[in-house]
């Protein structure tokens, strides 16, 4: 009897600890956006994409663009939004309005929403 008790508490444990060191969604997904970008062409700013290599769809991108003025000395952050869902395995057009005068330093990831995981189609 003792024996199973013993058993029955380990198991709970081992359970525990699983479900408490796993990784959020959130957190996984974190992890599998990147983005590039370049100059805009047309107008004084960038553009590029959010690239999502995870398996979940996600909404409401907010961008974080860290600048500096020419000098180098002086910088400035400003948020900007993915207009568009970026699906999963998939990206998402964006562009940023920042004046010519601006050196970009960075661009990251803010904030996102994550929307819906998204079954991958079997190959044959």
């Amino acid at each position: 009897m003792a024996q199973s008790a013993g058993l029955s508490v380990l198991m709970s444990l081992v359970v525990f600890v699983g479900i408490s060191s796993a990784q959020p969604p959130e957190a996984i997904v974190h992890e599998a956006l990147r983005v590039e970008w370049d100059r805009a062409e047309i107008r004084p700013g960038i553009e590029g994409y959010v690239f999502n290599d995870s398996p979940y769809r996600i909404g409401l991108v907010r961008l974080r663009v860290i600048t500096r003025d020419d000098s180098g000395q002086a910088s400035a952050e400003l948020l900007a939004w993915v207009y568009g869902d970026v699906p999963a395995r998939g990206r998402c057009y964006f562009s940023v309005r920042v004046p010519k005068a601006r050196e970009i330093v960075g661009i990251t990831i803010e904030s996102f929403k994550l929307i819906a995981r998204e079954e991958t189609p079997e190959s044959p």
